[in-house]
């Protein structure tokens, strides 16, 4: 019995047509649930309980366990080598099975609290909700990483129009699953009230807008107790409709775009594309349109209003239906099962998901769960899709297969038409390609779609389309006729296939280039290289006759030509005429056109005029050169041979100290040398430091003309020699010993255009390192004559100040008084600013401040210098002259506890920057409270705090605001707080600035270190 159960289990979960049964019950349901929302099909309490039911056991038990086990069986490989397939699979199962016990839940639960008005009930709302909130995230998910997938997978592909349709159908399902849910969830609004006595329980579609309710009633729900209204509010109505709009039609019709694509490409391999195909995918279209309204859409309100309805839910339901049997109609006339499989694990996804989007999920119970399974949909179709790409490709991978083999083994044959060569032929390729084809079912675990049938019919069509010619004359004559018949004609051939040329069918050029001259063709193109005089001649020859020809460095390993409609080409290389072309490969398929078109423009673009090239060889000019180099022997030998023949000039950039030991060791160093005492100029620019002070000491010994300038650490170094000829040398190994060890990609040429932009770049940073140079030479001096000048002034100033205050003392006349008072006041002022300029001397030069520490409390400080700026202030004030411009109604105060504040310091230089700041807080504050507050901290320090009510620093200065002449005053110099910065610093502490929170005023803190 238990085996019997075991059996009829496995049978139900691996059987193709159990899996297409349960989905077609599981769509009649959720077509049922489409019209019973749409009220086209109005049922009682019983009915609506038992379809709810219905949907629930059906959909979400026993379907979804039929439908995913079957899926769990098809992609069992898959599954093994994908981990999205994995993880999308075990994701799916677990929610959707968890939405089926919440489901379970709902239906007992309203059973018990609303038999009589079971789909109407008011209790379930937060469970329904959330089902609908999982299944619209997980399919939003599910079908955005597909549609990534294939715009990735489409973008290393851009021919494979199914993946990009598929892409962007993927794309639109996702934004109209989640556009769906925005609505419903978030723009919607749930409004509840009493219902009136003796309600009849009943839905409907209001879509009227209420000034009541501020917005648009969309759907009504009345129960005996509550009428429940879900209301879209005004301000959210133009983004709800822009919504909809945008989400209505696009996913539709990119997955048909799509599925046709895909059907097609399937039919086609079983016949041609009859009417029946045509139909089965033209009515699904044909009646979308017509229950999207996009032919005619709903009025108002009419007398038929109910059979217009009727009318655009068919054709909601008959375009999913018919969708599906398009993927059936399909499949019947395959023979590979598994991609029959595939293809119907994407019609249960692509029939239901296009009717569970059109239910609408504002009914609470039968209409959430029918919606909802767009979880389970999006996934089938999601998986049987992903899979049917993956085949379509490997399809596309064995068929190149076929054809690159086809190629190959032909080769390796003596006579096209010898006894059996045919079947050798078939036996190797289809040999290979069923060795491909295993391997990439190892890779991807899905099958390819093609039958051995089908790859043997591919093969018989490859070998039609190319043929190998074995005689001398059949190729001379199958040449002959391309160019005849060619409207335009290419040529890529050495010497050797030029000489052949030239000696069997020269006349049939010239023949075409009459017909070129009148306008009846293209012309004939040349490429090939012309190495030496003989080469040159020859040439000559086809350039007389009006050929276009242009010399490639790098020619390609065959011999070929392409004209419009074929293409031939040499296996062997022909250099020897004749005598060495033993076979052509000759074909008229466009892809191999297309590709020989390709690699002809491509040598035409980078090649060189002939004309040109065969000038180089006559005048013995050295031929171009411009050599990637992997080899770092190699490379080394040619540094040395390059530093040995300077003549007139070497230009030297090395990327790191340490590279100028390395070229030391080469010899390198030393042949600059020796070019330099010979008369060559000499430049290097090098990271200067001890590793290689004492080769710079022999260079400037040895040869003092070669300049040296410091340079920066780079990742790159080049040598050029009389501006003819350069190396450039990748840095990959600062720290290796040898050069060779030292460097990776490198480059050897005697390009002019190279060598000029390398000698550029060198000229421009050996102008920067002058220019730098020179400009901090001009910095010292200027700050050297600062110091100078600061000092002079300083002398003079002293007894200035000295004796004018003593005349003040003795005198009485209150105007002489005045003038004095000016005197010593711009005296003063005199004073502060010389040493100011001279403590920013001491700083940039970074010499210490001199500092005469003691052990003080910081609070008398404080104090006192507060008291000296509230006394100055009201002396300006009394004198009526008031220089600094200072709102009598400013007041100064010390906000913090007058504690001991032990700290060892210089107590005029922590005095001057309380003075400085406490100016510039009375210089910017117009009217409002200055204070100072003092905090110790756990690590030791205080900080001493100056807020003001002022303006706040300008964002202009913010970040420059310790720096000199950072200031917006027309008064001051800018050094106040560049000084400060230095004597905080000085002291180990740290000082800074910040708008207050309030917004007005700013507050500038310092911190010191607190005496132990």
């Amino acid at each position: 019995m238990m085996l019997r159960n075991f059996n009829l289990f496995t049978f139900l979960t691996r059987s193709r047509k159990a899996a297409i049964a349960t989905a077609a019950a599981i769509t009649i349901i959720v077509i049922i649930d489409l019209l019973a929302t749409r009220q086209v099909l109005y049922l009682d309490n019983t009915g609506q309980t038992t379809l709810f039911i219905l949907t629930v056991i059906i959909a979400y038990g026993i379907g979804s366990w039929i439908l995913l086990g079957y899926t769990k069986h098809i992609t069992g490989d898959l599954r093994s080598k994908s981990s999205f397939v994995k993880i999308t699979h075990w994701g799916v199962t677990v929610m959707q099975f968890s939405l089926f016990g919440v489901l379970l839940y709902v239906i007992f639960d309203n059973i018990i609290n609303c038999p009589n008005y079971f789909s109407l009930c008011n209790t379930s709302r937060v469970p329904i909700t959330s089902v609908y909130a999982i299944s619209t995230i997980g399919a939003s998910i599910i079908m955005g990483f597909i549609a990534f997938k294939f715009f990735s997978w489409y973008k290393s592909n851009k021919k494979n129009f199914i993946v990009l349709l598929y892409g962007l159908a993927a794309a639109a399902l996702t934004i109209s699953i989640a556009g769906d849910a925005i609505d419903k969830i978030l723009l919607i609004q749930v409004v509840e009230e009493k219902s009136p006595p003796r309600a009849i329980p009943q839905t409907s579609y209001i879509y009227e807008t209420f000034a009541k309710y501020h917005g648009e009633v969309e759907y009504k729900v009345v129960n005996p107790h509550i009428t429940r209204l879900y209301v879209v509010p005004s301000a959210n109505l133009p983004l709800y409709n822009e919504i909809i709009y945008i989400t209505s039609d696009a996913p539709y019709i990119l997955t048909w775009a799509g599925t046709f694509m895909l059907l097609r490409y399937y039919y086609k391999r079983t016949g041609k594309l009859n009417l029946k195909f045509w139909l089965i995918l033209s009515i699904p279209l044909i009646l979308y349109l017509v229950g999207s309204g996009l032919i005619f859409s709903l009025p108002a309100n009419i007398p038929y209003k109910f059979y217009y309805r009727l009318i655009f839910r068919a054709g909601t339901i008959g375009s999913s239906v018919l969708f599906g049997l398009a993927f059936y109609v399909v499949s019947r006339k395959l023979t590979a099962a598994r991609i029959k499989d595939y293809l119907a694990i994407s019609a249960m996804g692509i029939v239901p998901i296009g009717v569970a989007n059109e239910i609408s999920a504002l009914q609470q119970t039968y209409g959430v769960a029918a919606h909802s399974l767009v979880l389970l949909a999006s996934y089938l179709f999601t998986i049987g899709l992903y899979s049917l790409v993956i085949s379509i490709s490997q399809d596309s991978s064995l068929r190149k297969s076929i054809r690159n083999s086809a190629l190959e083994v032909s080769k390796l044959t003596d006579v096209i038409e010898g006894p059996g060569i045919e079947q050798e032929i078939e036996r190797r390729v289809l040999t290979n390609a069923k060795e491909q084809e295993e391997m990439l079912i190892q890779e991807t675990g899905v099958r390819s779609s093609l039958t051995d049938h089908e790859m043997k019919q591919y093969l018989g069509t490859v070998l039609k389309e190319i043929k190998i010619l074995k005689n001398v004359d059949e190729i001379l004559k199958k040449g002959k006729e391309i160019l005849e018949s060619s409207f335009e004609f290419l040529v890529c051939s050495r010497f050797g296939g030029l000489r052949l040329v030239y000696n069997n069918y020269l006349d049939v050029y010239a023949k075409v280039l009459d017909k070129y001259k009148k306008n009846e063709h293209k012309g004939i193109r040349m490429v090939t290289s012309i190495t030496d005089k003989d080469s040159a001649n020859l040439i000559r020859k086809f350039l007389e006759i009006g050929v276009h020809v242009r010399h490639a460095k790098n020619m390609p390993p065959i011999d070929f030509a392409v004209s419009d409609k074929e293409m031939i080409a040499t296996i062997e290389k022909a250099e020897g005429g004749e005598e060495n072309i033993k076979s052509l490969l000759v074909s008229n398929e466009y892809p191999y056109i297309t590709h020989f078109v390709s690699i002809f423009e491509e040598l035409w673009k980078d090649g060189t005029d002939a004309r040109d090239r065969i000038k180089t060889i006559e005048e013995n000019i050295e031929p171009e050169i411009f050599e990637v180099i992997t080899d770092p022997l190699k490379a080394s030998q040619i540094i040395v041979e390059l530093a040995k023949s300077v003549k007139l000039e070497a230009v030297f950039l090395l990327p790191a100290d340490r590279s100028m030991k390395r070229v030391d060791r080469l010899g390198v160093i030393d042949h600059l040398i020796k070019a330099s005492q010979n008369g060559a100029t000499v430049r290097i620019i090098c990271p200067l430091s001890e590793e290689n002070s004492d080769i710079v000491k022999r260079i400037s010994t040895s040869a003092p003309n070669i300049r040296i300038l410091n340079g920066h650490n780079s990742t790159s170094g080049f040598l050029i020699v009389d501006s003819a000829r350069f190396i450039r040398a990748e840095l990959r190994e600062s720290s290796a010993k040898e050069f060779a060890e030292a460097i990776g990609f490198t480059l050897y040429s005697n390009s002019k255009g190279s060598v000029d932009s390398f000698k550029s770049v060198f000229d421009l940073l050996w102008n920067e390192h002058m220019i730098n140079e020179q400009l901090q030479k001009a910095d010292e001096m200027q700050k050297e004559f600062i110091h100078i000048a600061a000092h002079e002034l300083r002398n003079p100033i002293q007894p200035i100040l000295g004796l004018s205050e003593i005349m003040r003392a003795k005198i009485t006349d209150p105007e002489q008084i005045g003038m004095l008072d000016v005197t010593i006041r711009n005296a003063k002022r005199l004073r502060r600013l010389t040493e100011d300029i001279l403590d920013v001397s001491k700083i940039e030069s970074q010499k210490p401040l001199q500092l005469n520490k003691e052990k003080f409390n910081l609070t008398e400080i404080l104090l006192n210098t507060l008291a000296d700026f509230k006394n100055e202030i009201s002396r300006d004030n009394d004198d009526n002259n008031n220089s600094k411009n200072i709102n009598p109604s400013i007041k100064l105060e010390l906000l913090s506890e007058r504690d001991i504040i032990n700290v060892e310091a210089d107590k005029s230089r922590i005095n001057q920057v309380l003075t400085n700041l406490l100016s510039n807080a009375v210089k910017f504050t117009k009217q409002g409270n200055i204070t100072i507050t003092t905090q110790k901290t756990i690590d030791g320090l205080v900080i001493i705090s100056v807020t003001d009510a002022g303006t706040g620093i300008d964002p202009e200065i913010a970040t420059r605001l310790f720096t000199k002449f950072a200031t917006r005053s027309n008064t001051g110099t800018g050094l106040g707080l560049f000084i400060s910065k230095g004597i905080v610093e000085s002291h180990g502490g740290k000082i800074w600035a910040q708008n207050n929170l309030d917004g007005k005023g700013a507050t500038f803190s310092f911190s010191l270190p607190l005496s132990t």
